[in-house]
């Protein structure tokens, strides 16, 4: 396929980068869900943040750096409703964990599971291993109890997934994950179209691929150092990066897409805008009300289902 060929140039490309990685490493993409902003600003990532179960192909909400906690509502009765509500015991909650961290696996890598040469075998042991160690670094708390994850390291998540694969095809693991947004925001992409009646094929499918490649290679989305991650310019600047990037993935999508399909994308993406915008007002709103508080920016997640 098409797809398989793309990535497989990326794959010799990037092979010794990757083999360097491997014995003297930098920080892993992350397989923690701490708070750490979902694809948006860690490019290699598209697992969702949170820890609590969604509706199917909903990674929830997105947290940008500087987050300490959500602003809380400020609607008194819908606090003491939540409070009186009974809490989920430990065991149901580390099932919902799990359950999350399936969805979000599956979610993101799919694809390239596809585009792995390996086994079947392989593949679902692979897919079984990633979705443990999300697991292991998810975090959450109620009034009862907490549930902390841990930062895996990268030499650990490298060779846990090489007892699964070998040290070869970790080398092309690691190259395929560089573009592990693109594969998550295809197979995205693919989930909406089909909801819509108007799914792709296999054909547009890679091209969907290449061209989320292409964009995020020419103009990618980095946080500005600049800027303060809790300052108000700084989620400004992030939800402009965000629109830039939909508005050249839409330009393009005519040379892959029929006209139904890319209007189906085009209004997702604008959806997705207007609530990024809206959930900011919301909480500029709250800060004026709260002023002095010790908090970052939330938005949320993409592809939310509507």
């Amino acid at each position: 396929m098409r797809r398989a060929a793309f990535v497989l140039a990326s794959v010799l490309a990037a092979a010794v980068v990757a083999g360097a990685a491997l014995f003297y490493g930098s920080d892993s993409p992350p397989v923690s869900t701490a708070p750490d902003a979902l694809e948006a600003v860690q490019p290699q990532q598209m697992p969702s943040t949170a820890t609590q179960p969604s509706g199917s192909e909903s990674p929830l909400r997105e947290e940008v750096p500087g987050q300490s906690q959500q602003p809380p509502s400020s609607n008194v009765n819908d606090e003491i409703r939540r409070r009186r509500m009974p809490e989920p015991d430990e065991a149901t909650v580390r099932a919902d964990m799990r359950k999350q961290a399936t969805q979000d696996v599956q979610v993101s890598y799919s694809l390239l599971l596809e585009d792995l040469d390996v086994s079947p075998r392989q593949k679902e042991d692979l897919e079984a291993l990633l979705i443990e160690m999300q697991v292991e670094g998810m975090w959450t708390s109620t009034r009862a109890f907490e549930i902390r994850g841990r930062d895996i390291p990268q030499q650990e998540r490298y060779d846990r997934i090489a007892a699964v694969v070998g040290d070869q095809k970790l080398v092309e693991f690691i190259a395929l994950e560089e573009n592990l947004a693109a594969y998550g925001e295809t197979q995205a992409i693919a989930s909406l179209l089909r909801r819509r009646s108007a799914p792709l094929t296999q054909t547009q499918r890679d091209g969907v691929f290449e061209i989320l490649v292409e964009v995020r290679e020419r103009y990618p989305m980095t946080p500005s150092a600049e800027l303060d991650p809790k300052s108000l310019e700084y989620i400004e600047d992030r939800i402009r990066q965000l629109d830039e990037f939909d508005r050249h993935v839409v330009e393009l999508a005519p040379n892959v897409l029929s006209a139904t399909q890319v209007g189906h994308l085009f209004e997702a993406y604008d959806y997705m805008s207007r609530e990024r915008i809206a959930d900011v007002a919301t909480q500029k709103k709250w800060r004026l009300e709260h002023p002095g508080a010790d908090v970052g920016w939330v938005t949320p997640a993409r592809w939310n289902p509507r």
